[in-house]
């Protein structure tokens, strides 16, 4: 049952009553005014109990969600804590207890979690190690990290690994714990310690080979080979015996930390030589005075016997085979050294009693040596003659060729009209002046072909100097085409000149440039097809512009990218519209009586006909006179390009 309605009406007679003693109510007003009161009173109240149930119900559904947020971070902690890669462990810093672990730390060290939460780190760590743990945690808590690297730890079965500590502390407010991530290191110890020792097998394999090479004496050699296979091994004593050709057994050569009657007990050992064959170990007892194990290492020199290495150890120990395979291989090589100082040692021996007995063999020899040398620099001499034997040889072929064919045709004609006018007489001047203008014009093909010639080889003998004058090239160029427009208009072709105006004068020699540039053009026109286009294109290069077509430059003068210095070149490109040139003759073009294919495959005109194979060895040799080159590229027709300088350079090069 409840009160209030009746305690709000009550409240509200009694406010009335105060009320009514300074202004009188009727009765039904003072009645209705009552309830009126009590229903606002009552209503203030349920809406205040109303937000009060709200505000209640919402605080218990944050502490609920907060509960529930803890309770997914818990998780969420626990899953990361137990899917993490490493090891996680994590203790008090001041009591050292265990607090929390995950899966691999349990699997690690091969405890429960109910037994790692009653135990301390300290408990996890091998004794030998309790000094470095204090050292370990005072580092912790001053730092706020630390790291221990190669820390041996104990498993529950009692056996210990090598373990790598990484941990940082955390302050919680009422403590502070450490969190350690732990990782087994075992593996990556034994696998670094392996590389260890294969390097230092190498090193003292590189070491043998290397003061053999510096000339140092064997003694130097094989106790330093001794004292790095005992660092090596941990060996704490080691000898070295060897044969000589004096003695019929192997003699101490050296020895480190071995007294005299562990000496003698060693040569006793060596009584026996057809024992030694493999590397062995065996136990030494109580003839070693106190020493563990002997191992025996024969050096050996093709298949024979030269001595044996010793190393000696305190405790016994376990080779594996990598090791005693290397062993093995270091006395193979100790014995092919000795073998081939003994050899050396032997040779000087017998050459110091030859050259003091018989010194006039040693001018001999200084003779013979000289001869040689003398033999190999002609052979070189040759061999290069041989190659030049060849391509003259190659060049005599074509000459011949060329002598036969184009010889023979103005010869005929000069031959064919003699004999006519010698046959027929003078019957007609006309007849006698047509064959007399036949004679005359192969009398002047074979003159022209004869100059051409001559001037090769003046070229190649540098008898002739360049009579040099400042030159621009757009006027050398027109009046040259002023002499080839006639066979321009019989073929229908265009000659067109780009950038050539801004061009600078530059030094050269007119008579040379002017027959450079007749047979480009000259050739241009033969391999174009008629109606075809032929540009001229000129432009001022740097070294750097050179130097970036050096793939292309060397094929055609290996030697000019070398001298070119840092001048500037001018360059001129004669382009035609032909099918081009196949690679693999685009440096044989420049050859004396070369010719590329069949004329009838490159050109369409009406005038066609091989020439004499002159005319690019003459452009070679003249621009080469100049200290330029010239080379040709082709795709779709072919570009003839050269270059000149635009400073003189004192030397200049081999023009064939």
């Amino acid at each position: 049952m409840h009160f209030a309605p009746l305690l709000l009406i009550v409240a509200c007679e009694l406010l009335l009553l105060l009320i009514e003693q300074y202004t009188p109510l009727p009765g039904l007003l003072h009645f209705g005014v009552s309830v009126s009161l009590a229903a606002v009173l009552l209503c203030f109240v349920a809406l205040f109990k109303q937000r009060e149930a709200k505000v209640v119900d919402g605080l218990r559904r944050e502490i609920d969600g907060m509960q529930q947020e803890a309770a997914k971070s818990a998780r969420r902690y626990k899953s990361l804590l137990e899917g993490a890669g490493n090891a996680i462990f994590i203790f008090n810093v001041e009591t050292a207890v265990l607090e929390e672990e995950n899966r691999l730390g349990r699997e690690l060290f091969g405890f429960t979690k109910d037994e790692l939460s009653t135990m301390v780190v300290r408990d996890l760590i091998a004794p030998c190690e309790h000094e470095r743990l204090r050292s370990f945690l005072y580092q912790l808590v001053r730092n706020g990290e630390a790291d221990w690297d190669e820390v041996q730890l104990k498993r529950k079965d009692g056996s210990s690994f090598l373990g790598e500590i990484n941990a940082r502390l955390i302050d919680l407010g009422d403590e502070q714990v450490a969190h350690c991530l732990l990782r087994d290191i075992t593996e990556k110890h034994r696998t670094e310690r392996e590389i260890w020792q294969r390097n230092r097998e190498l090193s003292i394999l590189n070491n043998m080979l290397t003061s053999m090479n510096l000339g140092k004496d064997l003694k130097t050699v094989q106790e330093g080979t001794l004292l790095q296979l005992m660092e090596l091994f941990r060996a704490e004593s080691g000898t070295l015996h060897l044969s000589t050709p004096d003695t019929s057994s192997p003699t101490l050569c050296a020895s480190k930390h071995a007294s005299p009657e562990l000496v003698q007990v060693l040569g006793t050992t060596l009584s026996n030589p057809d024992g030694f064959h493999d590397v062995c170990v065996v136990p030494l007892g109580d003839a070693g005075e106190g020493w563990g194990s002997l191992t025996s290492i024969p050096v050996n020199s093709q298949e024979r016997l030269l001595g044996v290495i010793h190393l000696i150890h305190r405790e016994s120990y376990r080779y594996t085979l990598e090791e005693l395979r290397f062993l093995e291989t270091v006395g193979k090589q100790m014995g092919n050294i000795i073998e081939q100082i003994r050899l050396f040692t032997e040779l000087t021996w017998k050459s110091e009693e030859l050259l003091r007995s018989h010194r006039l063999l040693e001018k001999s020899s200084h003779s013979l040596s000289v001869s040689e040398t003398r033999l190999k620099q002609n052979l070189a001499l040759v061999e290069r003659a041989h190659v030049e034997q060849i391509r003259l040889d190659r060049m005599k072929n074509q000459f011949l060729g060329m002598v036969s064919h184009e010889f023979n045709t103005p010869l005929t004609s000069i031959i064919s009209g003699v004999d006519h006018l010698l046959q027929q007489g003078w019957s007609s001047q006309e007849d006698a002046c047509r064959v007399l203008e036949m004679v005359r014009d192969g009398g002047l093909r074979l003159k022209a072909l004869v100059a051409d010639l001559l001037k090769l080889i003046r070229l190649e003998s540098r008898r002739e100097g360049l009579e040099t004058s400042a030159i621009h090239l757009r006027m050398l160029l027109e009046n040259l085409l002023d002499q080839l427009q006639p066979l321009f208009e019989e073929r229908g072709q265009v000659v067109t000149l780009r950038d050539l105006d801004h061009l600078p004068f530059f030094q050269g020699d007119c008579g040379y440039l002017e027959r450079v540039f007749y047979e480009l053009l000259l050739n241009a026109i033969r391999f174009s097809p008629e109606g075809g286009e032929i540009v001229v294109h000129g432009r001022v290069v740097q070294q750097e512009d050179l130097h970036q077509r050096a793939h292309t430059l060397m094929r055609f003068n290996p030697e000019f990218l070398r001298r070119c210095g840092e001048r500037c070149y001018l360059e001129v490109e004669v382009r035609d519209c032909g099918i081009g040139i196949p690679l693999q003759e685009q440096q044989g073009i420049f050859e004396i009586f070369y010719e590329v294919g069949e004329i009838r495959h490159h050109s369409s005109g009406r005038r066609q006909g091989k020439g004499a194979g002159l005319g690019l060895a003459i452009v070679k040799g003249m621009v080469e006179a100049h200290g330029g080159m010239v080379w040709v590229e082709s795709c779709e027709g072919s570009s003839f390009f050269l270059v000149l300088p635009l400073e003189q350079e004192l030397i200049q090069p081999a023009l064939f």
